[in-house]
């Protein structure tokens, strides 16, 4: 597609930020009158980095004094190579960061403060719970950019030689027990080399969170003081999924500390059902050679999701922090935001986006899916993956749960351990 650019598309895209106030509180506009080069660090598949392509094009239509250098990381060793950077004060200038994140790059000045670049009522105009994502001690230091949540992705033609019928609407979703059964009989029936398999490869472990809410559980108190992983709930939702292995319903390659993509197994056939994001569409339409669809998470004492979905930052080693935060709000304003998740298969997270909704080019029904899964997200449970401590939490909670899934450690003592690691984190905190 060709883009043409006047002054009036310009304007009306609202490119400029800038270091200063004009009068009203408006941010002055920012413009790179001498050539500047900017890194942007993100990973992501195909579809990601071909829309990321895209925004860069087009700012650089209009601001033809800035180049890219796009760094495409692998996922799984992302921050770990980010912060490398940072430490020795190499950073790019603009780096991609799920919610969960934020925080710590945040409270260890690692990211720019981008409130001098923004205008006062600025984030009114993105969902509250990606807006206070994004925020610490009330000053964003990302933007959002998109969302994105879990769903069942399933076999059709599978599950019709084993006579299973998948839930059509969000009430009528599996049970717990009626997902382990539905497993167990494609187990039985040898179809395919296992039942399913969970996304949470490079460690996302907040992923299993899910469970734990599903089961009326929760990694912290009300009041986020203090652990309770180490109750009733938090014990039996270890073991559940902790018998996912012992049962052989799940490869073993697929725990937490393991890099198997579940997308790759469930395109080639070797497993009919696997839980994982919208962004998987594109992948999967494209290698899958069979009748696929995606129907809701399944259930326990309640229905919840998990806050996916990335931001984008400006290190605090960049030298043009001015035209990197340009750049960032070009590339979450309206026009650039709905073509990114449409063409990456994301979920928008501008108010005005969505209440209008977007179109989706691939598989626009099983895109509902997800958009309903967003609306069972727990807030507790975003408060809890957004602490600036959630990293030290997470690192630790994905090492227990990976012993108990593949060592077969017990799940009273892996809840034992999370919790005392969580506590001697809140007591220094």
């Amino acid at each position: 597609m060709t883009h043409t650019f006047d002054r009036r598309t310009v304007l009306k895209a609202g490119l400029g930020v800038g270091a200063g106030l004009m009068a009203g509180g408006r941010v002055s506009p920012v413009r790179a009158q001498s050539p500047v080069r900017l890194t942007m660090a993100v990973w992501g598949g195909k579809a990601e980095i071909d829309a990321y392509n895209q925004v860069i094009a087009k700012y650089q239509a209009i601001n033809p004094n800035v180049t890219f250098r796009l760094d495409v990381l692998p996922s799984g060793q992302f921050y770990q190579q980010i912060d490398t950077k940072l430490a020795g004060r190499q950073a790019p200038d603009l780096f991609r960061a799920t919610y969960q994140q934020v925080g710590r790059y945040a409270m260890n000045k690692a990211a720019v403060d981008l409130s001098k670049y923004l205008d006062a009522d600025y984030g009114g105009a993105f969902m509250p719970s990606v807006w206070s994502a994004v925020s610490y001690q009330g000053k964003p230091y990302a933007l959002p950019h998109h969302t994105d949540t879990f769903a069942l992705f399933y076999n059709i033609d599978l599950l019709e030689r084993a006579g299973v019928q998948v839930p059509t609407s969000l009430d009528q979703a599996w049970t717990w027990d009626q997902f382990i059964k539905v497993s167990r009989l494609l187990k039985e029936k040898s179809i395919g080399s296992y039942p399913f398999a969970m996304g949470w490869t490079a460690n996302a472990v907040h992923r299993w969170m899910i469970f734990l809410y599903q089961h009326g559980g929760r990694m912290l108190s009300e009041d986020m003081k203090s652990p309770q992983i180490n109750s009733p709930a938090g014990i039996e939702t270890i073991a559940w999924t902790q018998n996912w292995f012992k049962e052989g319903l799940v490869p073993p390659s697929t725990s937490l500390k393991t890099a198997e993509p579940s997308q790759n197994l469930f395109a080639n056939g070797t497993i009919p059902m696997m839980l994982n994001g919208n962004w998987q569409i594109p992948f999967v339409e494209q290698q899958a050679k069979f009748r696929w669809g995606v129907t809701y998470l399944p259930r326990d004492v309640a229905m919840a999701d998990d806050l996916g979905g990335t931001c984008m930052a400006v290190s605090r080693d960049s030298k043009n922090p001015d035209v990197a935060a340009d750049f960032i709000k070009f590339m979450v304003n309206e026009e650039n935001m709905r073509d990114y998740v449409s063409s990456a298969q994301f979920l928008p997270v501008r108010k005005s986006l969505v209440e209008s909704g977007v179109k989706f080019p691939l598989r626009s029904e099983e895109m509902k899916v997800f958009i309903e899964q967003t609306k069972t997200i727990p807030e507790h449970l975003v408060n809890t993956v957004i602490m600036p401590t959630w990293g030290k939490f997470a690192s630790k909670l994905a090492d227990e749960l990976d012993l108990a899934f593949t060592s077969g450690q017990s799940p009273e003592e892996t809840a034992k351990n999370i919790e005392a690691h969580v506590k001697s984190i809140l007591l220094s905190a």
